[in-house]
């Protein structure tokens, strides 16, 4: 139940909608209980006055069916419009507030779920929660209101006639599909969790496609998905088959409340305490009341499956972000001398530091180059210099200032970091450069292109600048979206340059001629060069070289 309220707390901005469209789905369906009832009692009205020979009113009678009518339709309609619009809204706002969260939580505390996941999140488990208002609270609201009004009704004939009525519409309509959605409550949490699943092996299967073809895998894991399709499939028949068991149960309830009526009201009649029409008008209230139920046993049925999704949301917006802007940051201070001082870093999980301890000096304009074997520390170098992740022990000091002190926008504005593994978005190749900077010229685009040795691929392309990438930059070689990279940071001027790994995908001399453009470029601003390669490496001021986490030299002078 707590995560069922702390859902409903998402839908508080939208409480307005919510009310406005439970208030027309209750008036809908009031309407055609209202028009079976009025019709019976019409009909049952003007035969029995025919038979005695006298004359009744029958333009009040008609006037309140055919309006009762017109309600019915149009408050049907409108329903639908209102409550898909309530629902479209409370989707909008909560898959907002989920991307928001996730922003600051990106890569670092993040690291452990798969995109595919992280994109079933976003849309699969959000959508599901869809059944939460639409589905669930609103039928439900009605259906206890629309029992309450037909109970009132019927007793102001009968007390009795009344109490077996709502007994049965309750007992049948209310509680044996809750207690059928209590049952399937592991079902449900299993639609979730395999639906899921299937999702996150959809995506990574097709992101890694080529790759699987070329080395022979695709063959398993084409059988892995199939696999994951049995197991889903499995789940949603046993579902379905108890969501058909309910909705039987809801159209006998309809049946059973007017066999209930008759039995109670015929009596009456024949005791002379109620009419033949009333009679009628019981009968067809009680019968017509159960369709405000029909929906509950889907509905029920899927909280399992909701309130599962739900926990998955709130497993991210409960994380915590890896780094915490200060709430009074100071200003930029004017130098851009660097200073790491005794940093440490640990990994989650990680049985020794990625970072020990780690003390080095990077003067403004200088040139420095991190090498050293892959988990030497090099990357939580930049990714600590880019305040992805803050440092468990030690800091790092810009111009005297430790960074945490001041805001993520100036850090990432003075620092620009080229990662190991840059991300490319589905779009044009010009959209991807100016991500950081939209208001960039045609001639400052050109310059980080020419620097990155990107002009004549990009003279090859069929639409230049406007040529769309594929999906995540697939239609890119590694070289191709590392230069790529290159250029969008290049684009944004920084005043101190992270290279992580800048060669990765590209032969030794066109890695050498690109280090040499953008070395030329930042003449002046600090370049820092995480590297394998001993390209530029006679360019750079010093080399430091890192081994599990600790400074094992620093050399200022480098002979080739």
């Amino acid at each position: 139940m707590r995560d069922l309220f702390r859902l409903l707390g998402l839908y508080r901005r939208h409480v307005g909608w919510i009310l406005l469209s439970m208030l027309v789905s209750l008036i809908a369906t009031l309407a055609n209980v209202g028009l079976m009832a009025a019709s019976g009692w019409f009909i049952t009205a003007m035969a029995a006055a025919g038979l005695a020979g006298v004359t009744m009113n029958y333009f009040t009678p008609a006037a309140i069916i055919r309006g009762l009518a017109i309600l019915r339709t149009g408050g049907r309609y409108i329903d639908r419009v209102i409550g898909h619009e309530a629902t479209l809204r409370l989707l909008a706002d909560t898959r907002t507030h989920l991307f928001a969260k996730m922003v600051p939580l990106a890569p670092a505390a993040l690291d452990d779920l798969r995109s595919g996941d992280l994109l079933a999140r976003l849309k699969a488990d959000i959508d599901r929660l869809e059944l939460t208002f639409l589905r669930l609270l609103s039928p439900l609201a009605v259906a206890v209101l629309t029992l309450a009004a037909v109970g009132l009704v019927l007793f102001l004939h009968d007390g009795i006639l009344s109490v077996g009525v709502i007994a049965v519409l309750a007992v049948c309509g209310l509680l044996a599909p809750a207690l059928a959605a209590v049952a399937a409550a592991g079902p449900g949490r299993a639609l979730t969790a395999r639906s899921a699943d299937l999702r996150r092996l959809v995506v990574d299967d097709l992101s890694g496609l080529m790759p699987l073809m070329i080395v022979g895998a695709f063959a398993e894991h084409r059988d892995r998905l199939v696999e994951a399709m049995a197991s889903l499939v499995e789940v949603e028949r046993r579902l379905a088959r108890r969501a058909a068991f309910g909705q039987a149960l809801g159209r006998l309830s309809g049946d059973l409340a007017l066999i209930v009526a008759l039995v109670i009201s015929v009596p009456l009649v024949a005791a002379s305490r109620m009419d033949g029409p009333n009679l009628a008008m019981a009968a067809l209230l009680s019968l017509s009341a159960a369709e405000a139920f029909m929906g509950l046993p889907a509905a029920f049925l899927g909280v399992a499956s909701t309130l599962a999704s739900a926990r998955r949301l709130f497993a991210i917006l409960d994380r915590k972000p890896p780094v915490i802007e200060q709430a009074i940051p100071r200003e930029l201070p004017q130098r851009r001398d660097l200073r790491l001082e005794g940093l440490t870093l640990r990994y989650p999980g990680s049985a020794r530091p990625a970072l020990d301890r780690i003390t080095l000096d990077i003067p403004q304009g200088s040139r420095v180059a991190l090498v050293g074997e892959s988990g030497a520390g090099k990357s939580s170098v930049a990714a600590l210099l880019a305040r992805l992740r803050d440092p468990d022990a030690g800091e790092i000091l810009l111009g005297g200032v430790a960074i945490k002190e001041l805001t993520l926008a100036d850090v990432r504005r003075t620092i620009g970091v080229v990662a190991q593994k840059p991300h490319l978005f589905t779009a044009t190749l010009e959209d991807n450069l100016r991500l950081g900077r939209p208001s960039a010229t045609a001639e400052e685009l050109a310059a980080v292109l020419e620097a990155a040795g990107l002009t004549d691929f990009v003279a090859r392309l069929p639409q230049g600048l406007a040529t769309p990438i594929g999906v995540a930059g697939t239609t890119l070689s590694g070289g191709e979206a590392r230069r790529v990279a290159i250029a969008r940071v290049l684009l944004l001027a920084p005043d101190i340059l992270v290279l992580d790994e800048p060669g990765e995908g590209l032969d030794p001399e066109t890695e050498a001629a690109v280090l040499d453009r953008v070395l030329d470029r930042m003449v002046g601003r600090t370049v820092v060069l995480i590297t394998h390669a001993r390209a530029a490496l006679h360019r750079m001021d010093s080399v430091v070289e890192l081994d599990r986490g600790r400074i094992v030299g620093n050399r200022t002078t480098v002979t080739v």
